[in-house]
C-alpha cells in the first residue's frame, strides 16, 4: 500500500503493531528535495513530554540536520479549575490518569500527587523555558529537560522560581542573565506567541507527533513513544534517501541529559531494557555512572 497524492493518515501507536503498516513508495518515484518536517508540542509540566524525550533525542543522533524538527513550547493549563472541568476530572482522577500514563509511556512518573503541586496556572514554567532558550537551543533544551524531570518525575511545582533556578544551574545557564530574562514578561509572552504560524494549522497535542514530506503527504502519530515507529515513518516519507547513524555513546548521553530512566536508554540506543540495564550496571561497577531512585525507578547519570 502507498500514499495517494495529498494523503493525511493518522495512526495510533498504542499498542504498537509489528512494523509500520504502510509500505515504501516504488523506487522509481522521484524523491522530493525538501527536508522531512517533524512537528511536536511540548510543555515542561506535561508527563507526555517526558515520555517523548527518547524519541526526539534519538532523532537528533540518527538524522542530525537531515530533518527539520520543530518543537513548540506550550502550556498544559492556565487555569487549573477550568482544566479539570474541561477534561471532566477530579483531583483523584488525575492520579488515576497519571498511573495509566505510566503504562502507555513506559517510564516512571511521580504518582504521589499533592494538591499543592498544582498552581493556579502552569504558564510561568513555560515562560521560564522560553527564557532559557535565549541562551541557545542546546542550553534551552537542557534546561527544559531538567525542569520537566522535576515536574514529572520528582513532583515539584516548577512554576516556582526556586525550582527554575535549580534547573538553570543544572543546565549550566548564566544565572544572572536567566533572572533578567525571566523578568522580561512582555518579551517572553511575545516569544511564546510567535513560535511559528505553522503550529496553529496542525492538530498538535502533547501526545502526538506530526510528520510531513513538505509536499502532499502527512502522518500523525499518536502515542509514538517508541522511536522506531517515528523513524520508520521518516524513512517512508523520505523514500529511504537519508543517511542513518547508530547512537553508541551512552556515557556521553548521560552527561548531556542528566538522570535518565533505563527505558529511555534502551529506546535511544536500540537496546532491550535488559541489555540497557546490563550496560549501565557495568558502567557503575567501573565508577563511570551513578544511579538514583526517582518515582520508584532507577535513573542513571554520569559525572
Amino acid at each position: 500500500m502507498s500514499f495517494a497524492t495529498g494523503t493525511l493518515i493518522r495512526l495510533s501507536c498504542l499498542p504498537r503493531s509489528e512494523g509500520f503498516p504502510i509500505g515504501h513508495e516504488p523506487s522509481d518515484h522521484p524523491a522530493h528535495p525538501s527536508k522531512i518536517q517533524v512537528f511536536h508540542s511540548t510543555a515542561p509540566t506535561c508527563f507526555w513530554s517526558w515520555g517523548y524525550e527518547a524519541v526526539f533525542n534519538r532523532l537528533k543522533l540518527v538524522y542530525r540536520d537531515q530533518i527539520d524538527v520543530r518543537v513548540q513550547i506550550s502550556c498544559v493549563y492556565d487555569n487549573f479549575e477550568e482544566y479539570l472541568k474541561h477534561y471532566e476530572l477530579t483531583f483523584d482522577g488525575m492520579k488515576e490518569w497519571t498511573e495509566e500514563a505510566i503504562g502507555i509511556i513506559g517510564v516512571p512518573l511521580h504518582t504521589h500527587l499533592r494538591r499543592e503541586q498544582f498552581p493556579p496556572s502552569q504558564l510561568p514554567a513555560s515562560m521560564a523555558a522560553m527564557a532559557a532558550k535565549r541562551q541557545g537551543e542546546a542550553q534551552g533544551a537542557r534546561f527544559f529537560r531538567a525542569l520537566l524531570r522535576r515536574a514529572s518525575v520528582e513532583g515539584h511545582d516548577v512554576t516556582k522560581e526556586s525550582a527554575q533556578l535549580e534547573a538553570a544551574k543544572e543546565a549550566g545557564l548564566d544565572l544572572e542573565r536567566f533572572r533578567d530574562d525571566l523578568a522580561d514578561h512582555d518579551g517572553l509572552v511575545a516569544d511564546y506567541q510567535n513560535q511559528g504560524d505553522e503550529f496553529y494549522h496542525m492538530p498538535l497535542g502533547f501526545y502526538n507527533v506530526i510528520l510531513t514530506d513538505g509536499e502532499n503527504r502527512t502522518v500523525i502519530l499518536d502515542y509514538a513513544f517508541d522511536p522506531g515507529i517515528v523513524e520508520e515513518t521518516i524513512d517512508f516519507l523520505s523514500r529511504g534517501r537519508l543517511t542513518k547513524r547508530t547512537p553508541k555513546d551512552i556515557l556521553g548521553y548521560l552527561r548531556d541529559h542528566g538522570p535518565t530512566p533505563v527505558r529511555e536508554i534502551a529506546r535511544v540506543f536500540g537496546l532491550t531494557p535488559d541489555e540497557a540495564s546490563a550496560k549501565l550496571a557495568a558502567f557503575e561497577k567501573e565508577g563511570r555512572t551513578r544511579v538514583t531512585n526517582l518515582a520508584g525507578g532507577h535513573h542513571w547519570s554520569a559525572p
